[in-house]
């Protein structure tokens, strides 16, 4: 694969992990803080959705992307100044938090899609 290719999807992948991160929080605080009343229940309902399609394409991206990530990363990313030790940890650090963030994310969203459906 070109470099500059791989570069791009590094990049990106990084965007889409905060696009997605984005979206699972706008779904749980608009769920939080909408009330019950018809007018925005039909936003949330359209909001959700909309935003729950969108967070799939984008976990789909990086799925695919991290993969790509991962084939290429001692070529590209790794950093020999930082210890072997260190680096995994990291990693392993930022899988956890982002992988948590994800699961809330997407609990909460059918969480709000559930309470729509059993509201109406």
């Amino acid at each position: 694969m070109p470099p500059l290719v791989v570069l791009l999807l590094n990049y990106f992948h990084d965007l889409a992990v905060a696009m997605l991160a984005a979206n699972v929080v706008v779904i749980h605080l608009c769920g939080r803080i909408m009330g019950e009343e018809a007018g925005q229940r039909a936003v949330l309902d359209r909001l959700t959705r909309t935003l729950s399609r969108l967070t799939m394409w984008i976990l789909v991206y990086v799925l695919a992307a991290g993969g790509v990530r991962a084939r290429y990363f001692m070529a590209y990313e790794y950093n020999p100044l930082v210890s072997r030790q260190g680096m995994v940890t990291a990693l392993v650090v930022k899988h956890i938090v982002l992988i948590g963030l994800t699961v809330f994310g997407i609990l909460g969203m059918r969480r709000v899609r559930r309470r729509l459906r059993t509201s109406d």
